[in-house]
C-alpha cells in the first residue's frame, strides 16, 4: 500500500494477521435498479462486505482507524461507514475522505497491492470554534458537517466549474427535424476534447452559494427529544402553542444552497432543510418543475401524535424534493441539518452525498448524480443500521411539484400510475372510499381521478397493493411540463400520490403566504404509511431511481430510464380537413439521432428519421386509415445510429 500524501500506514503481506483491534464493519444490500434482481425484505449479509464496484482479479484489506474515532469515512466518493472498520477493496489506487465534527477534514490518496492488508491511522486535525450563526464551509471540496451552533473556521471554496448559462439563455423548447445523415452519440457519455488552445468547460459544474428565503421565526419554539419507540431516535418538536401565541412575522434567513448544474437541469439543494433537492430547473424552458415554497412557514402536518411524541406534527412545506426517514407523513429527518460532499466520477457526472448526522444510531445516505448531457438526475438512497439489535423504519421520499412557470398546478395536471387500483390514505371528500379501503383507478363511479380538475376536496392515495411498473409522473397539460420518477418497484414497494383538492381545496394559508400550491408524489420502501421495514443489526438496503422533467409532449403513457413516450388521440389537420390520427410523442433524457420505428394496429409500419434531445422531443400525429380499431396495439422503438433500442414500448391504447 501506498499512500501518496503521508505514510501513517503500515502493510501486510496476504495471509498474515490484521493489524487494526476492534473493528466495526457494515454490511451491504445494494439494490440497484439496472440489477433489478433484490426483494423488499433487507436481509442480513457477511460480515464483511467490499465497497460496491465492479469486480477486480485481486483484492485487498484496508483497515481504517482515526484519531478521534466514529469520524466519517467516504471512498472513492461513496459513504463506507465510520471509524474504525475494515474494507475489502480492489487493488489499486482510492481516494479516502474523513471528517468528524470540530476537525478538519482529511482527504488522501492511497495505493493497495493485490493481497495486501494494511491499517491506514491518521489523526485529524482539531479546527477551533468560532460561535455564530453562519454555516461550515471547507477550505476545499469535502465533507461538510452539520453545525447547528457553531462555525468552524475556513476560508471559502473555489467551485468546481464556473455556472453555465442562465435559463433565461437556454433556447426554448423546440420541435424536432429528422435528420437521417447525421450520426448519435453513444448513451454513455464520452468528453469531447476541446480544440487546441481552447479552455475546456466542464459539461457539469457543482458550487456553494447563499440563498435568502422569509422564513417564520420558529427555532425558538423547537426542543429536542426522541422516540422510545424506535430505539430514543432524535427528533425536534414544536410547542405550538407558544409559536402561535408569540404570533411571529416572517423575515430573511440566510440558508446554504448546493448548486448542480449541465445542459439541460439546474438542481439546488438545502442541506440546512433536511438536504432536500429544493429546485429542479428545466433549463430549455426555464421552469423549475418542483414546487418552491416563497416562504419557510411552520404547518400542522407531520407524524401524527400519538403515537409519536407530542409536537411532532409539524412540518415545514418548503418544496422540492425531501427525505421522510425514519417514520411517515415527512419523518423526523426533512428539517434538521444534513451533512454533505461532492465528487467528480469518472464519466464526468457530479454526485452530491448527503447524510444525517450521527452514524453511531441508524442514519441515511442520499446521493445525488447528474450526469453530463442528460436530462435527469439519479437518487441512490442508503439506510443503515449500525447497531447491535434489529431496527424498523419507514422511508419515503417526497416530491412536491408544480411543473411551469406558475408554482402552482392547474386542473390539467394528470398523475400518472400505472396500477387498477389504489388505496386510499385519507380525503375530505365524503363520496370517496374511506382510509385504507381500495378504489379502481383511475376511474372511480364515473370520474376520472387522475385529473386534478376532477377532484373536490384534499385526497391521498398509494398504489395498490403496492407500486408497479416501475415508474410514476405527472403532467400538467395545461403547460406541457411533468415529472417522472423511474424505480425498482421490486424493492421500493411504495408509490404515494397526493394533493389539496381542487374545486374545495385545503386552504392555503396553511403553507404559503401568496397563494401558490402544489400536489405530491411519494416514494417509499413499504407499500404504505402503515407498513415499516426491518434492517437487522449491522443491515443496510440501498436502491437506485431517477427523476427527470418531461415537457414537449402531448402526456406521459410511459416513462423509462431513457425518457418518456406519450400515445394520445388526436386530429391530422390538412388543407382539406381534417381527422383523426395518433399524436406520438417521445421525450428523450440524452441527444439521440436515429431511426424512431411505430406499429399502430391497422396500420402499415412506420418510420422516421429523427434527431431529438430533451430541448427538441418527437412530436407528431400520425394519421388514421378506415382499417384503424377502436382500441390495438401500438409498438414503439427509439434506435440510435449504432442500431442500439434507446427506448421501446408496447401496449394497449385507445386509438378512437
Amino acid at each position: 500500500m501506498i499512500l501518496k500524501h503521508s505514510a501513517r500506514y503500515t502493510g501486510r503481506a496476504a495471509g498474515r494477521s490484521r493489524t487494526a483491534q476492534g473493528a466495526a464493519v457494515l454490511v451491504t444490500l445494494l439494490m440497484l435498479v439496472a440489477a433489478g434482481c433484490a426483494t423488499s425484505t433487507p436481509t442480513p449479509t457477511p460480515t464483511r462486505a467490499p465497497l460496491a464496484r465492479a469486480s477486480t482479479p485481486a483484492n485487498a484489506e484496508l483497515a481504517i482507524v482515526t484519531t478521534p474515532a466514529a469520524a466519517r469515512v467516504i471512498v472513492d466518493g461513496r459513504m463506507a461507514g465510520v471509524s474504525p472498520l475494515t474494507l475489502t477493496l480492489p487493488a489499486g489506487e482510492h481516494t479516502i475522505a474523513l471528517s468528524a465534527d470540530g476537525y478538519a477534514p482529511l482527504t488522501e490518496t492511497l495505493v493497495l497491492a493485490p493481497g495486501q492488508e494494511g491499517s491506514y491511522s491518521p489523526a485529524l486535525v482539531a479546527l477551533p470554534l468560532i460561535l455564530g450563526p453562519a454555516a461550515a464551509t471547507p477550505a476545499t471540496p469535502g465533507l461538510t458537517q452539520p453545525a447547528p451552533t457553531a462555525t468552524l473556521t475556513a476560508a471559502s471554496p473555489s467551485p468546481v466549474a464556473s455556472p453555465s448559462a442562465s435559463p433565461s439563455a437556454s433556447p426554448p423548447l423546440g420541435t424536432a427535424t429528422p435528420s437521417p445523415s447525421a450520426s448519435a452519440p453513444p448513451l454513455t457519455w464520452t468528453p469531447t476534447p476541446a480544440a487546441t488552445g481552447t479552455p475546456a468547460t466542464p459539461p457539469v459544474a457543482f458550487w456553494v452559494t447563499e440563498i435568502s428565503i422569509p422564513t417564520y421565526p420558529y427555532t425558538p419554539f423547537l426542543r429536542s427529544t426522541v422516540d422510545a419507540g424506535l430505539g430514543d431516535y432524535p427528533l425536534l418538536v414544536l410547542d405550538r402553542a407558544a409559536y402561535e401565541a408569540s404570533h411571529g412575522q416572517p423575515a430573511p434567513v440566510n440558508y446554504t444552497l448546493l448548486v448542480l448544474e449541465n445542459r439541460y437541469l439546474r438542481l439546488t439543494i438545502l442541506p440546512e432543510l433536511g438536504g432536500r433537492i429544493y429546485e429542479c430547473i428545466f433549463k430549455p424552458t426555464g421552469h423549475n418543475e418542483f414546487y418552491r415554497n416563497p416562504v419557510i412557514k411552520p404547518t400542522k402536518w407531520g407524524p401524527p401524535s400519538p403515537p409519536y411524541p407530542a409536537g411532532a406534527n409539524w412540518w415545514l412545506a418548503a418544496g422540492g424534493l425531501e427525505w421522510g426517514f425514519p417514520v411517515e407523513e415527512h419523518g423526523y429527518a426533512w428539517g434538521v441539518e444534513w451533512g454533505y460532499d461532492h465528487a467528480v466520477l469518472p464519466d464526468g457526472s457530479v454526485q452530491v452525498t448527503l447524510f444525517t448526522g450521527d452514524f453511531r444510531r441508524p442514519y441515511a445516505v442520499v446521493e445525488i448524480i447528474l450526469p453530463p448531457d442528460a436530462a435527469y438526475f439519479a437518487v441512490r438512497p442508503t439506510i443503515v443500521n449500525p447497531r447491535g439489535a434489529a431496527f424498523r423504519f419507514k422511508w419515503w421520499a417526497n416530491a412536491m411539484l408544480a411543473p411551469g412557470a406558475a408554482n402552482a398546478p392547474s386542473a390539467e395536471l394528470h398523475f400518472i400510475f400505472p396500477v387498477s387500483a389504489v388505496t386510499v390514505h385519507s380525503s375530505g371528500d365524503p363520496t370517496l372510499p374511506g382510509p385504507g379501503q381500495a378504489m379502481s383507478w383511475p376511474i372511480h363511479n364515473g370520474r376520472d381521478l387522475s385529473w386534478l380538475g376532477e377532484w373536490t376536496r384534499w385526497l391521498g392515495f398509494f398504489a395498490r397493493p403496492a407500486a408497479a411498473g416501475d415508474f410514476m409522473a405527472v403532467y400538467d397539460r395545461a403547460v406541457a411540463e411533468g415529472m417522472a420518477r423511474i424505480y425498482p418497484s421490486n424493492v421500493a414497494a411504495g408509490a404515494k400520490g397526493f394533493a389539496v383538492g381542487w374545486r374545495d381545496p385545503l386552504d392555503w394559508n396553511q403553507w404559503t403566504d401568496d397563494g401558490s400550491g402544489y400536489v405530491e408524489l411519494h416514494g417509499g420502501l413499504a407499500a404504505t404509511f402503515d407498513d415499516w421495514i426491518t434492517l437487522p443489526a449491522g443491515g443496510q438496503v440501498s436502491w437506485s431511481e431517477a427523476w427527470y422533467p418531461v415537457a414537449g409532449i402531448r402526456d406521459v403513457t410511459y416513462a423509462g430510464p431513457a425518457g418518456a413516450v406519450s400515445l394520445a388521440r388526436g386530429d391530422v389537420r390538412s388543407a382539406t380537413g381534417s381527422g383523426p390520427g395518433l399524436e406520438v410523442g417521445v421525450f428523450p433524457t440524452h441527444a439521440v439521432r436515429g431511426q424512431l420505428k411505430l406499429t399502430i394496429a391497422g396500420l402499415a409500419p412506420i418510420g422516421r428519421s429523427v434527431d431529438i434531445s430533451p430541448a427538441k422531443p418527437f412530436r407528431e400525429t400520425i394519421p388514421y386509415t378506415a382499417t384503424v380499431p377502436g382500441q390495438g396495439e401500438v409498438t414503439l422503438a427509439l434506435v440510435n445510429a449504432q442500431g442500439h433500442v434507446v427506448l421501446e414500448y408496447r401496449g394497449q391504447v385507445v386509438l378512437r
